[in-house]
């Protein structure tokens, strides 16, 4: 299996630096150094910079094996380039560990272990998902720690794009203008048309995707991180995915416009709407119910494929639209849930201050998807998290969607209260107070909704 790091081979043994530099300054060129550099430390190798001397080279590889616990991989690699060098000579008083290139053997894809690839600039980021998804009992492939003693940069990356049935795109304006990322991505774009692997972009920063990219739906990893992990795993794990809920405790509130001081009890609601790619599991556990579709012009970017009974291209973590309050109503019956009462629904979005919008009492722009944001339709949950999320950590209550309630309007009991604002209203209607009306039946394509529970093990 391979995994995010392995033993350090280096600790407790000693090595004469001293030597080893000078065996290097004696045997290698400055431009084999920068080959041998090319080829197995790519991390020290895009550091260098026009002017450096050979010894500064040969500085920067030390400083880097020492201070990451690769001097096996350095002496392998040695050893390898130059097989006349013996890496015992090399430590002081000790053996050195066994650290040869592996032995060639049958590769198998393994359709759990995934294959991340990003740019140098990213590596915090990167490394902090590969450490997530072990946690959820996932196998990485992450250069450099997945790159073996004595095994080239090259031949670790092939061995890594055909061991993993997974592949993770860390996408950022680096990542794009990166040579070895875009041969991985094309590789395994490849691999993903040939039914041999999964293939899944992550937006870590707003960047131009080459366009054959763009076929892909990404998943946003822009501030929200631990969002964007929930969005992976469900599309990873799609039949172990759980709503994210979150708790509502228990006590007083200021309520309305005016701010009327009422009771809730405690409850548990999602905490984001409902999406796409949550609301074809309901549809996949009831084929015979409609999906959502409005035979309008209006309606094409968001109708659903009848035939398919699949949600639009692009947009698997957007909030669900075209929904009645009565379809909202099915899919929480289904799930065990309700629909939250408006008085609940305003709680979790303003806390308990009676507070405007749900991170404070002033607008602010690029908190949230209104008309002011000009995006012109409805945006993946979370894509203005945390800045814009509520002070229980709700997100999107704000504009994207109006959200059906389970509140009448009035006592007529005719029509429905929708609550939040949408994509294509402006700020004053996306208050937290703000009320709209519509009858049951009715659906947009600017409405949406989230469940509630009254327990935790709903979430």
């Amino acid at each position: 299996m391979a995994k995010q790091t392995k033993p350090n081979a280096s600790e407790n043994m000693n090595y004469d630096t001293v030597k080893l530099r000078q065996f290097i300054q004696d045997y290698f060129s400055s431009e084999e150094l920068r080959t041998l550099l090319f080829d197995y430390f790519r991390s020290v190798h895009d550091n260098l910079t026009d002017g450096m001397t050979k010894n500064r080279y040969v500085l920067l590889l030390l400083e880097y094996c020492h201070n990451h616990g690769k001097m096996p991989d350095l002496l392998a690699a040695i050893q390898r380039e130059r097989d006349f060098f013996q890496p015992d000579d090399y430590m002081q008083g000790q053996k050195a560990p066994t650290a040869g290139p592996a032995t060639p053997t049958p590769i198998t894809r393994n359709p759990r272990q995934i294959f991340i690839s990003h740019a140098h600039q990213d590596a915090e980021v990167a490394k902090r998902l590969a450490h997530d998804l072990e946690a959820h009992g996932y196998d990485i492939w992450i250069a450099p720690d997945s790159i073996r003693p004595g095994e080239k940069w090259v031949e670790a990356i092939n061995r890594g794009l055909e061991e993993s049935g997974i592949f993770v795109l860390l996408l950022s304006p680096d990542a794009v203008a990166s040579r070895w990322v875009q041969m991985e991505t094309n590789a395994a774009i490849e691999f993903e048309h040939e039914g041999e692997m999964h293939f899944y972009p992550l937006m870590l920063r707003a960047c131009r995707l080459p366009a054959i990219w763009r076929a892909f739906q990404y998943i946003s990893f822009r501030g929200a991180s631990e969002l964007g992990l929930e969005q992976l795993l469900s599309v990873l794990e799609p039949h172990a995915a759980a709503l994210k809920m979150i708790r509502i405790p228990s006590g007083r509130f200021l309520y309305g416009d005016n701010k009327e001081i009422i009771y809730l009890d405690e409850f548990w609601i999602a905490k984001t709407p409902i999406t796409n790619t949550e609301y074809k599991r309901f549809l996949d556990a009831n084929p015979k119910y409609k999906v959502p579709f409005a035979d309008e012009d209006w309606a094409k970017p968001y109708n659903w494929n009848r035939r398919k009974r699949i949600f639009p291209d692009g947009k698997a973590f957007h909030p669900v639209v075209l929904v009645s309050w009565h379809d909202a109503i099915a899919y929480a019956e289904w799930a065990g849930m309700k629909l939250p009462t408006e008085e609940q629904w305003e709680k979790a979005a303003r806390g308990t201050n009676g507070e405007e919008f749900p991170w404070g009492n002033e607008w602010r722009e690029n908190y949230c998807n209104t008309s002011e944001a000009r995006l012109g339709t409805t945006s993946p949950v979370g894509q203005y998290s945390p800045h814009g999320d509520s002070p229980y950590g709700c997100v999107d209550m704000s504009g994207n969607v109006w959200e059906w309630v389970d509140s009448w309007w009035d006592a007529t009991q005719t029509t429905r209260v929708l609550c939040g604002g949408s994509w294509n209203l402006v700020s004053k209607d996306a208050r937290v107070t703000f009320r709209f009306k519509d009858y049951p039946n009715y659906s947009d394509l600017n409405i949406g909704f989230r469940v509630v529970s009254s327990t935790a093990s709903k979430s």
